[in-house]
This record gives structure tokens, C-alpha cells and sequence, in this order.
């Protein structure tokens, strides 16, 4: 973590009359590593951030500041991620035994789901990062006997028009910018050159990791696998990781959309891609956003909205009987928060490239609007 992240950080854990403690955090560090700025910004590889009201402690390890409600469960649920960067010996003494415990029971999966793994976090970096057009080595295609002549014309006419590219032209220059979900970190190397600072945010340890790597040059330590071809195992052949050329200050720290470690009116903008649909209440991210930045402050989200049944009904039954597409309540949540939409596109085409045989094809919705 950067010293510089602090003044736009606080404490998330409950408060007794509000969402969050929102304390001021004191950070002491027990190993520091400096990284192309001066000592009062290196970065802090190692050490905790207390709260001077509630007195909670959060611990930063390797690099990535853990800013959630409960550390414990927050640490045993993410072993896979946390133990491939982290020696046990550096996990905070009283979570200790418990962790070395989990590491034990971690199996090998045949379909890996969770945002800790391998196979998860090398699809969203091949997604994220390496790009079809200009790039001298066409890393999703297979050997000629097994590429798809459908598959790769679909990759060449739509990967550049997706969401993020949209999402990228929309955010003003010169502003302090909090990404929401932020994952590996692709936003990152889209931001304006003149952006002033960024924070991006994610639940999953190993995302976090991967995106200090990339956008900041920070230590990784390991390998990543993608699924070149799914007869030699779920992941197959090695990605070349390397740290991009950019000077935009940011950093990346572990927290939570919901009750989000974030100063409050902190940013000019906040910007969530594609995840509104993965929250227990989509509610909830208009209102972390309208926290999060300034009046006259902008948001920006997206999302594909493949809602839960469970959700959908709750959000029918919230939403007036006029509304009758995702996209048009999605809007709703925000006006009704306090957001005015300015700019919405209704239709974006998404890919998703999964391996050599298999590639999604989503209809994205965004939409830029202004805190009034």
C-alpha cells in the first residue's frame, strides 16, 4: 500500500448509529519497500492500519491493505489467493492457526469458480490486458486444426468495442477516480494521462495482487496459467506477466462494494464495471458511489444485469410498473439515489474470451451520470 492511498481510506467496520465506524486510519509499518517515489510514499509491503476511533486493525500484506469488516473471515475465506504471495508466518498472529488449518483442506477443483484461483484470475487478465489489435502474438488462437474461423472473425470485429473502451472515453480528465470492483485492474492503463489519482477496489486478494503488478511495477513472486487447451488441464500454458508503462498515481487495496473503506465525498468520479449484478442488493452500489464522490461528481457503471431469480423479484417488486427492462431500472435505482443520467448506451457488445473453444458473447448497458 502507498502512503498516499491514507487520506482517501477509512475504517469499515459497523458503526453504532451508521454503516460504517468511518475512523481515521493510523498505519504502522513493519517492512516497507520503496518503488519509484520518494520514502514518504514507498510502498508498505508489510504492516497494520488502526482505526483512531473504534481501534479495529487491518493488515497489509504484501503490499495489499485488507480493509474489511471482519479480518478473520475475511482471511480464511480467501487461503487460495493469500497463501500463493504470503508466508504463514506474516499472517497476523491471533488468525494464524485457524489460516494454516484452511491452507491444509484447499483441493484441486475441476471447474474453478472462486476469484482466488488461477484459472479465474488468468481469464480476466488475458481479458483485461492483452489485446487482439497491434499485438504481435495472437495469444487465444489455437493450433490450425482446432481454431474456429467463427470464433476468431467474432475476437477481430468486436474486442475493441466493449465496455471498457466505452467506459475510458467518458471519464474527465484531471480527476480523483475510485473504481468499484475494479478486479486485475484493466481500467487502469485506459485512464486519462492527466488523472490526478486512482483507487481501485476489490474483494478477491489474488486480483489486487495481479493489478499492483501490472499497473504499479509492485513484487507478484509467482507464475499464472491460462486454459490454452483444456486436455492438458484447466490451466496449460504460462502467461508472460509484465508491469505496463504508467505514470497515473493510484494504488489498489482489498475492501468491499458494500460497506467500502472509502473517505466520504473523497472522489471526482467513481466507475464500476459489470458488477452491479453480483451484489446481494443492487441497491447498494448507487449508494456506495453517492458516498464516494463529490456533489456535481460523476458515476459511471455497467453491467450485462444476468440477475439472480431471487433478485429480479425483489427488484420487481421495488421498481414502479412502468419499468419493464434492466436497463431502465438500473437507471431508476440511480436517479432515485440522487444521480442525473447524462450520457447511456444501451447495447454493447462484451466478449469474454474463455479458451480456444469457447467465447461469451454479452449485450452491456452503461450509462455516465452527475451527483446532484
Amino acid at each position: 500500500m502507498f502512503r498516499a492511498s491514507l487520506p482517501y481510506l477509512r475504517c469499515p467496520k459497523p458503526g453504532q448509529k451508521k454503516a460504517s465506524c468511518g475512523g481515521l486510519l493510523s498505519l504502522i509499518s513493519s517492512s516497507k519497500e520503496g518503488h519509484r517515489l520518494s520514502e514518504a510514499d514507498a510502498d508498505i509491503r508489510f504492516g497494520t492500519l488502526t482505526c483512531q476511533s473504534c481501534r479495529g486493525e487491518f493488515p497489509i500484506l504484501g503490499g495489499v491493505a485488507i480493509l474489511v469488516p471482519d479480518v478473520r473471515d475475511y482471511l480464511l475465506q480467501h487461503v487460495k489467493g493469500i497463501s500463493k504471495a504470503v508466508a504463514v508466518d506474516r499472517i497476523p498472529k491471533p488468525y494464524r492457526r485457524e489460516f494454516i488449518a484452511r491452507c491444509a483442506e484447499l483441493e484441486e477443483e475441476h471447474i474453478e469458480e472462486d476469484l482466488e484461483s488461477e484459472r479465474v484470475n488468468s481469464l480476466y487478465l488475458m481479458n483485461h490486458y492483452l489485446r487482439v489489435k497491434g499485438s504481435p502474438e495472437k495469444w487465444w488462437k489455437g493450433s490450425p486444426a482446432s481454431e474456429s474461423p467463427e470464433v476468431t472473425d467474432l475476437i477481430e470485429r468486436l474486442w475493441d468495442q466493449g465496455p471498457m473502451e466505452v467506459v475510458s472515453s467518458w471519464i474527465p480528465r484531471a480527476s480523483t477516480l475510485v473504481e468499484l470492483g475494479c478486479g486485475v485492474g484493466g481500467l487502469f492503463r485506459r485512464l486519462p494521462p492527466d488523472t490526478k489519482f486512482y483507487l481501485g477496489v476489490d474483494s478477491s486478494f489474488y486480483s489486487i495482487l495481479l493489478a499492483r503488478h501490472i499497473n504499479l511495477g509492485t513484487p507478484f513472486g509467482g507464475t499464472l496459467h491460462h486454459p490454452k487447451d483444456l486436455l492438458f488441464g484447466n490451466s496449460s500454458a504460462q502467461l508472460k506477466i509484465e508491469a505496463l508503462e504508467n505514470e497515473v498515481p493510484g494504488d489498489f487495496i482489498v475492501g468491499e462494494m458494500e460497506q467500502g473503506p472509502l473517505a466520504a465525498e473523497a472522489f471526482d468520479g467513481s466507475v464500476s464495471l459489470n458488477a452491479i449484478d453480483m451484489l446481494e442488493s443492487p441497491r447498494a452500489l448507487p449508494e456506495a458511489q453517492f458516498r464516494a464522490v463529490r456533489k456535481g461528481g460523476f458515476a459511471i457503471q455497467s453491467g450485462p444485469y444476468i440477475w439472480h431469480e431471487r433478485i429480479s423479484r425483489m427488484l420487481r417488486t421495488e421498481a414502479p410498473k412502468t419499468i419493464t427492462d434492466s436497463s431502465s431500472l438500473v437507471e431508476w435505482l440511480y436517479k432515485r439515489r440522487g444521480f442525473q443520467i447524462e450520457k447511456s448506451r444501451k447495447h454493447i457488445p462484451w466478449l469474454f474470451f474463455k479458451h480456444l473453444r469457447q467465447i461469451e458473447l454479452y449485450s452491456v448497458h452503461a450509462f455516465f451520470s452527475k451527483k446532484v
